[in-house]
């Protein structure tokens, strides 16, 4: 298992040119603190009816923002 301390290790010898893709291809697994780990897409119709999944039909027959 790797430590924390030897990634750390590992990002000390790391050429100057390479922090960039070294810290790209780590940010993956490590989530802005505050951020939900999930896209932002996500939760984007918390204020939706209750019933939606249940009467999608209808809410499309009816079209869409009516």
């Amino acid at each position: 298992m790797t430590t924390r301390d030897e990634l750390h290790h590992l990002v000390d010898r790391l050429q100057d040119g390479a922090l960039g893709d070294a810290a790209a291809a780590l940010r993956q697994y490590a989530p802005v603190s505050g951020e939900p780990p999930y896209p932002r897409s996500v939760g984007m119709l918390t204020d939706a009816p209750a019933d939606l999944s249940a009467r999608v039909d209808d809410y499309l027959a009816e079209g869409f923002a009516r």
